[in-house]
């Protein structure tokens, strides 16, 4: 049940978060009577896991690695949603409208009712559950050289958590790995496969980010109990490289086959980001490439050599705002970020619906048809692919107000408390400064500012007309403080429902 704050923000954001009558009964029926699996390839004997967060409730995807001669094998076993789900039926139309799951730190709106996304469709441990799965062959250098696509039925091994799998693989817990007992072998095996699946990522240059993030944790009613950082392993890199190979298959699957689809694509930089970029590394006295337009490797050059700086992170976010968005659509024209050629998402039908489209697409061609023959193609299918981009960033929006709304809360607690904080961006009205111990940025008014009280109200500008409190390099307005610097702030004022946080600087 969501929170209250999540109702004001499902109902501000008009996401769905009741389903129609019919839709209910469609599911519930389907749960109960589900439909014959059809002939399929039987993987119950292959020990495929689930690794997912220890909260996580929906298992849509399940892995299996083991070395070859000249490489790996990897297999990918994805929900097979669309067994379920047909086009035209009251399921299919309400997945459409929403688009996406959304997952608030106390509730979920799945795209599907929870009898599919949580039970019927999810790779639950020791179940038999229908697939469609990804069968991999990689290179001893982690490069794709074959796949294949085909309806199974499998039962997942074990579900493991993503600290589980660390602490035994990468901690060598005593503890940790007697709990993986069997499973430990071929935990160390997708560790193998994703080193080289890592390698291949390094050589092609894919953008490398990684940024704290600061999670909420709630009580039984919805109280904020405390925020606490997450904590990111190798395992989650495992599984995040596993999902890349599999979806890569599928959209040069598609691809060859002249197959209409929906790609996952990724501009390079427009013009003005680009400039933005070369200024906000100019503003730490860095540079960057003239190729960054067409390799994201020249980012992590230049992020490489001011990591371990209190500027980093904040050059770093300041970086993303500069890049365009990813999207939806049938023309393929690769993945800047990822460095891909041809990009799709196959892995997640569960709680996407692009996903949901590519593998019907996929199904379509290993039963035997062919693209031209495809049903979804030319403006309808150009029509999903935005609709399904403006879903996913209503979601992602309301996503990130619910969280900053939660962090508020908290903050509305710490009324004269002190945080040490970073300057993170800087407007005429202010210098905005990010509280990395909350993850959230709050405001300091000019009025408030040394350059402000020590002028005593004359203008902010001298003779020439100029600006007093004057630009960095990047063309931030930092009234006098650096990118970066770090600062002791105080918590003055927060507005939970207008979303605003003042802060005093000490």
């Amino acid at each position: 049940m969501p929170t209250s704050i999540e109702q004001r923000v499902i109902a501000e954001a008009g996401l769905r978060a009741r389903w129609p009558g019919g839709v209910a009964t469609h599911a519930e029926r389907i749960a109960a009577k589900p439909a014959p699996s059809g002939k399929r390839e039987d993987l119950r004997a292959l020990p495929l896991v689930t690794i997912d967060g220890a909260s996580a409730r929906d298992f849509d995807d399940a892995v299996f690695a083991e070395p070859l001669a000249d490489g790996w094998r990897v297999v990918v076993a994805i929900a097979d949603v669309g067994h379920y789900v047909r086009p035209g039926d009251p399921l299919d139309a309400e997945a459409q409208l929403r688009g996406v799951s959304v997952y608030f730190p106390g509730s979920v709106l799945p795209m599907l009712p929870e009898v599919l996304s949580n039970g019927l469709c999810s790779l639950k441990a020791g179940v038999e559950r229908l697939c469609l799965a990804c069968d991999l062959r990689l290179d001893s250098g982690g490069d794709l050289k074959s796949w294949r696509f085909f309806r199974a039925l499998m039962r997942s091994a074990a579900r493991l958590t993503y600290s589980g799998v660390h602490a035994a693989v990468e901690d060598g817990n005593k503890k940790a790995r007697r709990e993986l007992g069997a499973m430990l072998k071929p935990v160390q095996n997708l560790y193998g496969a994703w080193r080289a699946l890592a390698a291949a990522r390094r050589r092609r240059g894919a953008l490398e980010l990684e940024l704290p993030e600061t999670l909420v944790r709630l009580g039984d009613k919805g109280q904020v109990l405390g925020l606490d950082q997450s904590e990111r392993h190798n395992a989650h890199r495992v599984i995040e490289e596993f999902m890349i190979a599999a979806n890569v298959a599928a959209a040069r699957f598609l691809g060859r086959a002249r197959m209409p689809a929906l790609y996952r694509v990724h501009s390079p930089p427009d013009a003005d980001g680009l400039e933005e970029l070369r200024n906000l590394f100019a503003g730490v006295g860095s540079s960057l490439s003239d190729a960054v337009g067409r390799r994201p490797g020249e980012i992590n050059i230049a992020l490489e050599r001011i990591k371990g700086l209190p500027n980093y992170e904040m050059v770093a976010l300041g970086m993303l705002r500069c890049m365009q968005q990813a999207r939806y659509q049938p023309a393929n024209i690769g993945h800047y970020g990822l460095a891909l050629k041809a990009y799709t998402h196959f892995t997640s039908p569960i709680r996407r619906y692009p996903d949901l489209l590519v593998h019907r697409a996929i199904k379509h061609l290993i039963d035997g048809g062919r693209g031209e023959a495809a049903g979804l193609r030319g403006a309808q299918l150009a029509g999903l692919g935005v609709s399904c981009s403006e879903l996913e960033r209503q979601a992602e929006a309301a996503m990130r107000s619910a969280v900053k709304a939660y962090k508020l809360r908290y903050l509305s607690a710490c009324l004269g408390d002190n945080f040490e904080g970073v300057v993170s961006n800087g407007i005429g009205k202010g210098l905005f400064v990010e509280l990395p111990e909350v993850g959230v940025s709050g405001l300091i008014p000019r009025w408030r500012l040394p350059a402000a009280r020590g002028r005593r109200g004359r203008s902010d500008r001298d003779r020439s007309g100029r600006n007093r409190s004057g630009r960095d390099r990047s063309g931030m307005r930092l009234h006098g403080f650096r990118l970066g610097q770090r600062v002791l702030v105080r918590v003055a004022r927060v507005d939970e429902e207008r979303g605003y946080l003042d802060l005093d600087l000490l």
